[in-house]
């Protein structure tokens, strides 16, 4: 058996568990080993004429983190030709909630809480620098509102009310089954 203390993984038990923030140190890790999982899932099938792709598990619980180091996961998860599901331990808010939307099959345990937000960011510096910035955030949160939308059946209305009430939303699992966001209540 191949257990990462350092990040929770089985790959041969094909899970992963992410319960750290979101960052590049936790995200670098996260994908350098499900790449090298859906590699080996590649290897296989050049060799094997009957070889039939199993899922793979990531299982969350986490707060969250950057915007900037989850897309790197997600569009992993979203390119992979082995299914990927993913699962919701306890909580999946902000970018945890982003990769929790990647998985081609989604599931939450009864007591499990999803939150989504607008983004929010420390900035200081000149003012030039802050213009700047202000346009690259209301870039991301555009992609990241019509990956919401793509990935769900809540709607730009929908989301355009959260962000105007400047409010955490808070999603139990019987309106996340209700909105798209997961599949099936465990």
């Amino acid at each position: 058996m191949s257990i990462r203390e350092d990040i929770l993984l089985n790959t041969d038990k094909r899970l992963f568990y992410i319960s750290n923030d979101i960052d590049n140190e936790t995200m670098g890790k996260m994908c350098f080993n499900l790449l090298y999982l859906l590699q080996e899932d590649d290897n296989k099938e050049a060799k094997e004429k009957d070889f039939k792709r199993e899922p793979i598990k990531i299982y969350i619980n986490s707060y969250g983190g950057s915007v900037y180091d989850m897309w790197s996961l997600i569009d992993i998860i979203l390119n992979a030709k082995s299914p990927i599901y993913t699962y919701c331990t306890g909580y999946a808010m902000s970018a945890a909630f982003q990769i929790f939307l990647a998985g081609s099959k989604r599931f939450a345990t009864k007591h499990s809480t999803f939150m989504y937000h607008q983004m929010s960011c420390w900035r200081q510096g000149k003012y030039q620098d802050l213009v700047e910035d202000r346009e690259q955030m209301d870039s991301l949160q555009k992609t990241i509102e019509e990956y919401v939308i793509d990935r769900t059946e809540l709607t730009k209305a929908d989301l355009d009310d959260i962000r105007e009430r400047k409010k955490d939303f808070f999603i139990n699992p019987q309106n996340a089954l209700k909105w798209g966001i997961i599949n099936e209540i465990l």
